[in-house]
């Protein structure tokens, strides 16, 4: 029997080690950015942690953008290849910046990548479905499958290594790295491009007109400028965050009005599933915010007594525990299908929210453990990164899965990138609340900071999951009535179309 491998299409091939490279990439930066603003640019706690919100924020909301205008204007393969060379020229960038400690270019380069981000995060998953006839469509959710896989390979390694080569080569070193390898992709986009193209949609396979080009390019200025403005002035760029999310919530609700009865009322539970999300998400948002800091003050330099981490590679763990778990946890639920239970999405969230309250429990509990050295066991992190992992991979897409049941198709595209809606506004939310953790600089952790930072603040936030388990379990009764009552009411519009004329 021939291996899954040998069934991927070319293009296919080429997309997942494309995900690769990105992930190295990407995260490669990402998980130097902490240290970077701390020690090189002399950032405080609380700045660092609103940059780090900032930018796992900006990419999110302005995907949605980035996908409007891959549908509408340049084409999905255009989006992928523009976006990667401009992330190419971010990270070249972002290393001449920290060769020279320069920070308005330092700035622009995280502007430049978030920019990136916005406008090729959703195309490739385009190109990658059109990669596959239309009879194979098991054989793309496979293909999704290994892309995750492959994605979170590439993360963990670069979480792991490239904290290590900072001693070498600086931190300069790490971000020419990053360069190569998304100049890496960038060529092999070019040697197949015409093969790309080809599962590329519509816009991909015609000339784009010069006028637009040109609107593209001024459009493209004016989004850089404000991403960059939104990380030069962080105290008023989150408002700027939470105006975008909310104008992108309001007008879902306007469309709910414009709906036939039936979708108002399944739209009505898109919202509350909404609400769910940002809440999931902000406990989610934790990893690269508190979670961080605190690893990065306290996490000792030795995993399982013997292996050797740096503080700053904590998030590592996420991507590594992801990779691991990802088949057993796609084993219970097809042994729970077996059983003939099939629990609800708003369900499984609840589920998700117990496994963070046990995460933030295990952190406040870490916080009673500190050595004489004034360190924490690596391993406590390791297990609560375990937990959050088991989190994420029960909730997946799922919320977006959702919602595209529950809106008409004229705003199905517009719905689903809801979801990385509500990923940007609990980002936000998750930096602006951890900065009431931030020390100042050269702060001596006494047993007493320790206690009354750390431990109440994880506290806090394992009983705010746990709360929220049994809030979204009552709502999740509600979501099934309105779903109900939405398909009742499909049922008698469809009746009363298909109903003979006496």
């Amino acid at each position: 029997m021939p291996s899954f491998a040998s069934k991927l299409p070319t293009t296919a091939r080429i997309l997942i080690l494309r995900q690769f490279l990105w992930g190295a990439a990407f995260y490669g930066v990402y998980v130097l950015l902490t240290k970077y603003f701390l020690n090189e640019l002399n950032y405080s706690e609380a700045d660092t942690i609103m940059m780090l919100g900032a930018f796992g924020a900006v990419g999110p909301v302005f995907s949605a953008v980035g996908g409007f205008v891959a549908d509408r204007y340049i084409g999905a393969f255009r989006a992928v290849y523009i976006g990667y060379t401009m992330y190419a020229v971010g990270f070249l960038m972002l290393g001449i910046g920290a060769s020279t400690l320069n920070i308005p270019m330092s700035i622009f380069s995280i502007a430049l990548i978030g920019y990136s981000r916005g406008l090729s995060a959703t195309c490739p998953t385009v190109l990658l479905g059109n990669s596959f006839p239309a009879d194979k469509r098991e054989d793309f959710q496979e293909g999704l499958t290994v892309n995750y896989s492959i994605n979170n390979l590439g993360s963990f390694l670069a979480h792991y290594l490239f904290p290590f080569f900072v001693a070498y080569i600086a931190y300069q070193g790490n971000f020419y790295i990053s360069f190569a390898l998304m100049t890496c992709n960038v060529i092999m986009f070019w040697i197949f491009r015409k093969q790309l193209t080809a599962v590329g949609n519509e816009i991909d396979q015609r000339p784009v007109s010069a006028k637009v080009w040109v609107l593209f390019a001024l459009g493209s200025a004016a989004m850089l400028g404000l991403v960059f403005w939104v990380f030069d002035n962080l105290s008023e760029g989150k408002y700027l965050l939470y105006t975008l999310g909310g104008c992108a919530i309001l007008y879902f609700i306007t469309q709910i009005f414009k709906a036939s009865p039936a979708y108002k009322y399944k739209m009505c539970s898109v919202l509350i599933m909404l609400f769910i999300m940002i809440c999931f998400y902000f406990g989610y948002g934790q990893m690269a915010t508190s979670m961080n800091i605190y690893a990065i003050n306290l996490m000792g330099d030795r995993l399982l007594g013997f292996i050797p981490i740096l503080p700053e590679a904590n998030s590592a763990f996420n991507p590594l525990w992801c990779f691991v778990l990802g088949a057993p946890v796609i084993f219970v639920y097809s042994w729970l299908d077996k059983k003939g239970y099939s629990p609800s999405i708003p369900t499984k969230f609840a589920g998700a929210f117990i496994f963070s309250a046990i995460a933030f429990g295990l952190l406040a509990l870490s916080t009673q453990f500190v050595s004489e050295e004034g360190k924490i066991s690596a391993d406590w992190v390791m297990m609560v990164h375990f937990f959050q992992a088991i989190a994420e991979l029960i909730v997946g897409a799922l919320g977006a899965g959702f919602i595209l049941e529950m809106v008409p198709k004229s705003v199905s595209a517009f719905a689903v990138g809801l979801r990385a809606v509500t990923l940007s506004l609990s980002g936000i939310l998750a930096a602006v609340i951890s900065t009431k953790i931030a020390l100042p600089k050269d702060v001596e952790l006494t047993s007493e900071i320790i206690n009354g930072v750390y431990t109440g603040y994880f506290t806090n936030l394992a009983l705010a999951a746990v709360g929220m388990a049994f809030v979204t379990l009552f709502l999740s009764k509600i979501i099934a009535r309105l779903v109900a009552k939405g398909e009742e009411l499909e049922q008698q519009e469809t009746g009363m179309q298909t109903a003979p004329v006496v």
